[in-house]
């Protein structure tokens, strides 16, 4: 390999001349970086817990997922455990007697974790605010539009869903003679609503008396109340489709929803019982619907639903295997000694107004900062899972669905954690670092000047993010400091040759990585003067982020679009606007990474 670049000539070069040479760029690929390789690490880590039947000692939740994983693979289990799991659903179901016990059946349902006809959503809106969305629910084909559609190929799906539900019907009790006109009813009853959804408008948020008077008879208060909701307005999806459910409540005789409901409950248990309800939910979803030659394992279906369902799960299962506490806390300690810089920083600032200053501190002090997943710890209490009992088991986690919605809104992350992410969501002020970021290159355990380059200074990065919008004077302070970063840039080459950095382009984010390096750097310095060892370890580890391959041509093409620079300069820009890096690596005379003084931009040093 050949000898790595000087310090004080290409930083960047110097800093990660091993990680170039033994990482060449893959055949095909236009690029390879340490973050692509965090996220495949994440990705990597993430499947180990989703391949877990064990799990730690003392990792709570990775127990209970690796239990429930276990359960999808004992068929047998699956086979004795028959109805079992959803007998108390069915009870409340056969309890309907006159019209009037429709409504609390439904009710009921949903308490249990079983969102019949109606389908109720805790959303978040942009500023974060959780709000319930209500919409069609209970259709048994994919869409709405199927229950009407002349294509041939979505009529012949008709007879293969009626079929499909006088099984389960037949096999949960109903005489062999009955089943197929209980399985014509239902349909009778899906398509009635299927056809009012069709005909429905997107949704509209509406106070809780409006909305009820577009429901009628259909209680929303109450099916707000047994996913332990209240609220002053709702989001409903398709009035059309809540008039509907009123005239079919109205109408519908008792034993007719009997056997509506039956079936909706059948229908979405099936996946987990026994083969004469699995196998024709399998045959028709997976193999007519869906396409596939042969139905999904089961085991492989639940890995596949935890990713889709409940990911919060999976990630604090993998919270707890491949983040280590005291590395969270310690990236959390960090994270506030930086807002402390930057609180500072402001304060010091001299070419800012004081109602500047406030605006910006008020910003800074209000950020909701989340280092890793930090939910409440009873939040899985309810989700303890037999290794012998997958119906049950998902029935325990209807229930935990729907008791939780509320908390998993108001906890929702904008990545999942084995996924890396840093971000600042200007919308919410709230700043996220997944798990799977806290590990290196960006933090690791030893506790040293490094984690302040790296991880500080990438926290630093999105809190400088946050105070670039300025109004009047302070507009044009800020501007006047940060300017000549546009000039700077523009000089660079992208690839070695001849196309050129766009510096207006990537001016937002070049002047964000330079603000934060200045906050985690006095962040840094408010432990105490680092050594020479110190300060050269915090400009590695700034260094060490952003080691990249790039194909020439793709990186050129890119210049026209790109929004930040190349690798390369996103560590030699803002560290020849730094003297601190040039005493720490003694650079002397005119050097490339080290320019003049009176040229330096200092945007909050």
């Amino acid at each position: 390999a050949p000898a790595a670049p000087a310090a004080c000539a290409d930083f960047y070069g110097h800093a990660n001349a091993a990680w170039l040479a033994q990482n060449p760029l893959p055949a095909n690929a236009d690029r390879l970086s340490r973050w692509d390789q965090l996220a495949a690490l994440g990705q990597g880590q993430r499947d180990q817990v989703l391949a877990a039947t064990t799990a730690p000692a003392g990792a709570t939740v990775s127990r209970h997922l690796a239990e429930l994983l276990a359960s999808a693979e004992d068929e047998a289990a699956i086979e004795a455990a028959g109805l079992k799991a959803i007998e108390p659903l069915l009870r409340t179901i056969n309890g309907i007697r006159r019209s009037r016990d429709v409504m609390p059946a439904i009710v009921a349902l949903h308490a249990a974790g079983m969102s019949v006809v109606v389908d109720l959503k805790v959303l978040r809106d942009a500023q974060g605010n959780p709000y319930a969305q209500l919409g069609p629910g209970g259709f048994g084909l994919p869409d709405a539009g199927f229950y009407a559609s002349a294509e041939p190929e979505v009529q012949a799906l008709a007879p293969r869903y009626k079929a499909a539900l006088a099984a389960w019907l037949q096999n949960s009790g109903s005489k062999a003679g009955k089943a197929a006109a209980e399985a014509e009813q239902v349909w009778q009853m899906e398509s009635a609503l299927a056809r009012a959804t069709a005909a429905g408008t997107p949704f509209q948020v509406m106070a809780m008396k409006d909305a009820d008077k577009v429901a009628g008879s259909l209680d929303l208060g109450a099916l707000l109340a047994a996913h332990g909701l209240k609220a002053s307005q709702v989001a409903l999806t398709g009035p059309a489709f809540f008039r509907a459910v009123d005239q079919l409540l109205a109408k519908s005789k008792p034993e007719q929803w009997k056997t509506y409901l039956r079936a909706q409950v059948l229908r979405e248990a099936a996946p987990t019982l026994g083969q004469a309800f699995h196998g024709p939910w399998a045959q028709l979803y997976e193999v007519t619907l869906a396409g596939q030659a042969a139905p999904t394992p089961r085991a492989v279906r639940a890995r596949q639903m935890l990713l889709e369902r409940l990911p919060e799960f999976l990630d604090a299962a993998y919270t707890e295997r491949f983040l280590p506490v005291p590395r969270q806390r310690r990236a959390q300690a960090i994270a506030e000694e930086i807002r402390a810089s930057a609180l500072r920083s402001l304060d010091r600032a001299a070419w800012l107004s004081a109602d500047g200053k406030a605006k910006a501190r008020a910003r800074l002090e209000a950020m909701h900062v989340q280092v890793g997943l930090d939910v409440p710890s009873n939040v899985f209490d309810d989700l303890v899972f037999r290794r012998d009992d997958l119906p049950g088991n998902a029935m325990a986690l209807r229930r935990w669905l729907m008791k939780y919605a509320l908390v998993r809104a108001r906890f929702a992350w904008p990545a999942e954690q084995w996924q890396p992410l840093v971000a600042w969501m200007p919308k919410e002020n709230r700043l996220v670092v997944t798990a799977s970021t806290l590990q290196p290159p960006v933090i690791g355990d030893g506790n040293d000047a490094a984690d302040y380059g790296g991880f500080g200074a990438l926290l630093g990065q999105q809190l400088a993010l946050s105070l670039q919008a300025w109004d009047g004077a302070d507009a044009t302070a800020w501007g006047k400091r940060a300017a000549p970063l546009v000039a700077q840039y523009n000089a660079y080459s992208a690839t070695g040759g001849a196309t050129r950095v766009n510096g207006t382009r990537s001016f937002a984010q070049n002047q964000a990585d330079l603000a934060g390096l200045e906050f985690a750097w006095d962040a840094l310095n408010a432990q105490g003067t680092p050594d020479t060892k110190a300060a050269q370890a915090f400009f590695t580890g700034w260094a060490g982020l952003w080691a990249r391959q790039d194909k020439a041509t793709a990186l050129a093409a890119a210049q026209a679009t790109a929004n930040h620079a190349p690798a390369k300069w996103r560590v030699n820009g803002p560290l020849a606007n730094f003297p601190a890096f040039g005493q720490a690596f003694a650079c002397k005379g005119r050097v490339a990474m080290q320019k003049p003084a009176k040229e330096q931009v200092s945007l909050w040093r």
